[in-house]
C-alpha cells in the first residue's frame, strides 16, 4: 500500500481520528461555555471554578502518561476505544451534577479518559505515514480540537437555550459512543507498518528510562511551559469575555469560536511549513524546531490583550495566540514521531502530555488567584512569556537525532535504566 499523499486508507483513518478529537474538545469545552451560567446557578467563586478545572487537569496529567503506556501495550485500536468510551460516559454524568463538588468529581472522571486519544492518534499516524509526511496528518487530526472548540460555543449555547444545560452534556457523550462502535468495526493497522519508521531505535518502555534521554527532557519541559497557555484560553476565555468584556451567553456563542478557527489554521500552517522544510533538505527535527522558534518570537504579542480598549482587537490578539499555540502542539507532537521509535511513541507522547497538563494545573490555580485579586492583565503577561521560555528549553536540551552516534548513545542511556 503506497505511503504518500495518495494513501487513501491512511487519510481515511486520519479523518476519523479527527472526529474523535472534535468530540474530545467539545466534551471538555462544554463546561467553559457554560461556566458563567453554572457559576451563577451554583454560586461558585472564581477560585472554586479554578478548583473544578484543576480537578480535570489533575487526572488528565496523571492519565496522559498512563494512557500513553497503555496505548503502547494494547495498540491504538483498543486503547482509543477504551479511552473514548470512558470519557463519553463521564461527559454524560455531568448532566446529573448538583453543585460544585459533584461537578468537580465529574470533571475528574472526564480527565481520566480524555488524554489517551492523543498517543493513540500519534501511533496511528506513525504507522500509516512516513516521517517526511507526518506533519500534515498530525496537524489535520489535531485540528479537530480547534474544530470542536469552534463548534462548541454556538452548539452548546443553542442546546442550552432550547433544552437546558444538562442536555449539552448528554448529546456529545452519546456521539462518542457511536464513534467507538465504528472505530472498532473498521480500524486495522497496515500490514507493512514497520517500513514507515526510520526514527531512533529506542526499544525500552520504562517511562523513568525515557526521562534519561535529553530529547524527552527537552519536549517535557517545553510542554510543561507552553501547554498552560492553551489551557488558559480554552477554559477561561468565555469567563474573560463575560467578566471583563460584558458578553452574554448568546454573544459568547457568536464570537468565542473565532480564536479556535485561528488555532486550526495555525496547526495546518505548522504541519505544511515543517513538512516543506524537510522536503527542501532540512532534517525533520531541525525543521520542526525552526517553526517552534519562530512561533515563540511572536508569542509576547498576547500580553497586549487586556490592555486594549477594543473588544475586536482583544479577540484578534487571542486568535493570534491560538494560532501560535497550535503551532506548538503540532510540531512538538510530530517531533515525537520524528525522533523516537514507534514502539515508544505513545509513552513519550504520554509523558510530555502529562507535563503539559501538569503545567496547566499550576497555571490554572495561579489564574484563579490573580483574577480574584488583580484581574486578567497579569495573567496575559505570564501567558505571553511562557512559550519563549519553552523555546529556550528546546534549544538547551534537544539534539538532532541524525547526528553521528546519537542512536547508539540514546539506546545505551535508555536501555540502562528501568523501573
Amino acid at each position: 500500500m503506497p505511503r504518500s499523499w495518495h494513501n487513501r486508507v491512511g487519510w481515511a483513518v486520519i479523518l476519523w481520528i479527527t472526529l474523535s478529537t472534535v468530540l474530545n474538545y467539545m466534551d471538555r469545552q462544554t463546561l467553559s461555555i457554560l461556566a458563567p451560567m453554572l457559576r451563577d446557578q451554583f454560586h461558585m467563586s472564581a477560585e472554586e471554578y479554578s478548583a473544578i478545572v484543576s480537578a480535570f487537569l489533575f487526572s488528565y496529567t496523571v492519565m496522559y502518561t498512563v494512557g500513553g503506556i497503555f496505548v503502547d501495550k494494547v495498540g491504538e485500536r483498543i486503547g482509543m476505544a477504551v479511552c473514548i468510551t470512558w470519557w463519553s460516559i463521564a461527559t454524560m454524568l455531568h448532566s446529573v451534577v448538583q453543585g460544585a463538588f459533584s461537578l468537580g468529581a465529574a470533571r475528574f472522571l472526564l480527565g481520566i479518559g480524555e488524554p489517551g486519544n492523543y498517543p493513540a492518534a500519534l501511533r496511528a499516524t506513525t504507522a500509516w505515514f512516513p516521517k517526511s509526511e507526518r506533519g500534515l496528518p498530525v496537524a489535520v487530526y489535531s485540528s479537530g480540537s480547534a474544530i470542536g472548540a469552534i463548534i462548541a460555543p454556538p452548539l452548546i449555547a443553542l442546546i442550552t437555550l432550547r433544552f437546558g444545560w444538562r442536555y449539552a452534556f448528554i448529546m456529545p457523550g452519546a456521539c462518542g459512543l457511536v464513534w467507538v462502535s465504528v472505530w472498532l468495526l473498521l480500524y486495522r493497522r497496515p500490514e507493512n507498518h514497520h517500513a514507515i519508521s526510520t526514527a531512533t531505535n529506542i526499544t525500552g518502555r520504562s517511562w523513568l528510562s525515557l526521562l534519561r534521554d535529553r530529547n524527552v527532557l527537552g519536549l517535557f519541559f517545553a510542554r510543561l511551559l507552553a501547554d498552560p497557555v492553551w489551557y488558559f484560553y480554552l477554559f477561561w476565555i468565555p469567563e474573560y469575555l463575560k467578566r471583563a468584556r460584558g458578553f452574554s451567553l448568546a454573544e459568547i456563542g457568536l464570537y468565542a469560536w473565532i480564536p479556535f478557527v485561528a488555532a486550526d489554521l495555525g496547526g495546518i500552517f505548522a504541519g505544511l511549513v515543517s513538512d516543506r522544510l524537510i522536503r527542501r533538505g532540512l532534517g525533520p527535527a531541525q525543521a520542526r524546531r525552526r517553526v517552534l522558534y519562530a512561533a515563540a518570537f511572536f508569542a509576547p504579542l498576547s500580553i497586549l490583550t487586556s490592555r486594549t480598549a477594543s473588544t475586536g482587537a482583544a479577540i484578534a490578539l487571542i486568535s493570534a495566540a491560538g494560532f501560535l499555540c497550535f503551532i506548538w502542539f503540532i510540531n512538538t507532537a510530530t517531533l515525537v514521531a520524528d525522533v523516537f521509535d514507534e514502539s515508544v511513541v505513545g509513552s513519550v507522547q504520554g509523558l510530555i502530555g502529562s507535563a503539559g497538563s501538569a503545567g496547566g494545573v499550576l497555571f490554572n490555580l495561579l489564574i484563579g488567584f490573580l483574577v480574584t485579586r488583580l484581574g486578567y492583565s497579569p495573567v496575559f503577561v505570564v501567558a505571553g512569556s511562557l512559550q519563549v521560555i519553552a523555546a529556550l528549553m528546546i534549544f538547551i536540551f534537544m539534539r538532532d537525532p541524525s547526528r553521528p552516534g546519537f542512536a547508539t548513545a540514546s539506546n545505551n542511556a535508555l536501555q540502562g535504566a528501568s523501573l
